[in-house]
């Protein structure tokens, strides 16, 4: 795994434990040994999955993370609970249609602990030629829906990630709800990704 995700592996789990401090110190008025397991230790799961759902589910990825999860839960006394997982990713990429389907799923030893989905389809709408510096230029135009879901101690979260056009190069407009309008010109380099840093494929 690259190191900037492992940093921010890091951050985030760091920042929770110290969400937790805070709150442990704010509750009682005595320092006192304090365990908590709640909806904190299960946003550091989500988390994770996002970092493994942005390798595309890479078994090496997975694997490493894992392992940092494992230490630093154990050095900073994070209290997350012994976690097993399945991961399932169903892709079909066509030029007309397709779809992307990412799922993680931790269990604990009562029963599924954490779920996150993310997911994206597209279809093909229609073609237009737009002017990009001295050159008409084909874009093919797509409707796209994109959402993640997660399910936790807290119940069913379901969220709307912002899309961002890295090269901005796109015609990119939102329409709510998870819907989007995408222009992807034809022959050249794009790139567009959530705000996790998910990337969305259309058309390959």
């Amino acid at each position: 795994m690259k190191g900037r995700g492992q940093v921010l592996l890091l951050a985030v789990i760091i920042l929770a434990s110290a969400v937790l401090y805070a709150l442990s110190v704010l509750k009682y008025s005595h320092p006192r040994a304090v365990l908590i397991r709640d909806y904190v230790q299960a946003a550091e799961v989500v988390q994770l999955a996002r970092v493994w759902i942005k390798s595309g589910l890479c078994p090496l990825c997975i694997k490493q993370t894992s392992l940092l999860l494992y230490k630093l839960n154990k050095t900073y006394s994070l209290n997350i609970p012994a976690l097993t997982n399945d991961t399932f990713k169903n892709i079909s990429l066509n030029i007309t249609s397709g779809f992307a389907n990412y799922t993680v799923i931790f269990y604990t030893s009562k029963g599924p602990y954490v779920r996150v989905l993310a997911y994206y389809e597209y279809e093909y709408v229609n073609s237009y030629f737009r002017r990009i510096g001295a050159e008409e230029v084909l874009v093919y135009n797509y409707t796209l829906r994109y959402y993640h879901i997660y399910d936790g101690p807290w119940g069913r979260i379901l969220l709307y990630p912002q899309l961002i056009d890295v090269y901005l190069n796109l015609d990119l407009r939102y329409l709510g709800n998870g819907t989007w309008i995408v222009g992807i010109p034809v022959n050249m380099t794009w790139r567009l990704i959530d705000k996790f840093e998910i990337p969305i494929k259309i058309g390959r």
